[in-house]
């Protein structure tokens, strides 16, 4: 048995995935500032229920995901000189593996539609910018024929532009006056295009003994395309398409005889629906979603910040913590726009809720939805779904000491004996940011505890109060799990972190 996932159902899964921000919270984390057992080879990271405990024990900071922080991309092919492209193949069985579009050095992306007899030396960008129609000819320059696709805003070459893949886009509504230029011309390029064109005939068979161009005819589902062809040495060698046409699933190509001994042979090459430039996620191949994260010092004194991390993850509906118990029927449990889960159900109405995301119509446990009233009915538990910009994800306590405890110090406890990693202590209020993981072991440590260094003695000092994390471990879904070599963060340091997810 043979069979395919198709690029239609990557690219379905893509867009899901980036319409789902509207309906659930996602957070990119940051963790692990302790070593690797060999720290410049990073651990492997594993798709198992360990993985996931782990990562939630070594996690220390947390960001929200916006919409404005994601977009499709797609690989990023740069126009070079002398290089040998391949022209777009309705047939092609491996096209995605190939090189068939191009961005250039100004940021404009191409799509080639014809290729020329050798390597491509006309720079598109010579001509440019053409919301209508092809760049080039098959009698021209090079000989490529290129279709102008759009060119990457500005603001998305700084944000999600990167050495392998662009940013990707088709637009839904048109851009607003002053928009960026690269939209406006995009916005032209959807409008204009043709569905069911035919740019392109490819030659299967030359044929032999042409003493004569024969003459073309294209038939179809579709309508008008035309097409006239050259000959040299007896055989067919050039094909010019005289009208495009509109409106092709399927076509066949005959030719008059023209002298000759053995008939040539042409297949169309058809546009995909909508048309060149319609979508053009859709074009070239867009499955991949490029995610932009970027942390600004503290984030206003909510996250640690002078410590390095080793691991990043992406984080979908975390719970907050305080906010796991509510219950459905109390007036007070839910605020208006904010994400809940369903815990447990009784009897239970749905009037109260929007069901965001929901296949059912009804509340179901496990249901995540996002509140359209304060009051509700029935009864059950219900969790809010972290809504804050960023968490620190660590346990914390307050301390009395003249002294400091640096990153990365093991510290215990000297009642109940519970050791613990510093993350950060801020000396100015005596809070301690701290995790406990496999190497410290999970023994609490209390406020009825003294706090010292791991392994020493003397009294320690005074703790005048522990807390939990801001969010719940352990709660929503790990979506993505990145394992690296360590990055130094410092007081103020600006991180930007920028993924990219294959689907």
């Amino acid at each position: 048995m043979a069979a395919i996932i198709t690029s239609k159902f990557r690219l379905d899964s893509t867009n899901k995935f980036v319409e789902s921000l509207s309906d659930n919270q996602f957070y990119m984390a940051l963790g692990r500032p302790n070593a690797w057992t060999d720290d410049a080879s990073p651990d492997t990271p594993y798709e198992n229920d360990y993985a996931n405990n782990t990562l939630w024990e070594n996690m220390f900071a947390m960001k929200r995901v916006d919409a404005a922080d994601i977009i499709h991309c797609t690989k990023r092919n740069l126009w070079v000189s002398g290089t040998t492209y391949i022209e777009y193949d309705d047939q092609d069985t491996n096209i995605e593996g190939k090189t068939y579009f191009v961005i250039s050095d100004n940021n404009n992306v191409y799509m080639c539609l014809r290729a020329g007899a050798g390597a491509s030396t006309y720079n598109p960008d010579t001509i440019g910018v053409q919301t209508s129609g092809v760049i080039g000819s098959v009698s021209t320059n090079d000989g490529y024929i290129w279709k102008y696709m759009y060119t990457v805003p500005a603001t998305d070459v700084t944000k999600f532009l990167t050495a392998s893949f662009m940013p990707c886009r088709k637009l839904y509504e048109q851009p607003s006056v002053g928009a960026d230029a690269g939209l406006t011309a995009q916005w032209a390029v959807q409008g204009n295009a043709i569905d069911g064109a035919i740019y392109n005939l490819k030659i299967t068979t030359a044929g032999v003994g042409y003493t004569a161009a024969p003459t073309i005819t294209i038939t179809g589902d579709g309508s008008s395309a035309t097409a006239t062809c050259t000959v040299s040495g007896g055989a067919i060698n050039s094909i010019t398409m005289t009208n495009i046409g509109t409106g092709y699933t399927h076509a066949k190509i005959t030719l008059t005889t023209s002298g000759s001994s053995t008939a040539g042979t042409l297949r169309p090459v058809i546009g995909p629906p909508g048309g060149y430039g319609a979508d053009p996620t859709s074009d070239l191949r867009a499955h991949y979603v490029t995610i932009n994260t970027v942390f600004t010092g503290d984030e206003s004194g909510s996250i640690p910040d002078t410590n390095d991390f080793r691991q990043i993850a992406v984080l979908k509906n975390p719970i907050e913590e305080d906010k796991d118990s509510a219950t459905l029927s109390a007036v007070a449990s839910m605020t208006v726009g904010n994400f809940y889960k369903i815990l447990t159900m009784g009897t239970s109405s749905d009037a109260h809720w929007a069901t965001a995301g929901s296949t059912s119509g009804n509340p179901v446990v496990g249901e995540v939805f996002k509140s359209i009233a304060t009051t509700s009915t029935g009864s059950g538990t219900i969790a809010q779904i972290a809504e804050a910009a960023a968490y620190n994800a660590c346990k914390s306590l307050i301390t009395v000491t003249s002294g400091t405890y640096p990153a990365d110090q093991l510290v215990e406890g000297t009642v109940g004996g519970g050791v613990a990693m510093v993350v950060e202590y801020v000396s100015g209020t005596g809070k301690l940011h701290y995790i406990q993981n496999e190497a410290t072991g999970y023994t609490p440590i209390t406020a009825s505890d003294n706090l010292r260094f791991n392994g020493t003695a003397g009294g320690g000092d005074a703790i005048t109060s522990v807390a939990v994390p801001l969010v719940n471990h352990h709660s929503g879904d790990v979506m993505f799990v990145e394992n690296r070599t360590a990055t130094t963060r410092a007081d103020g340091q600006v991180e930007t972190v920028r993924l990219v997810i294959a689907f």
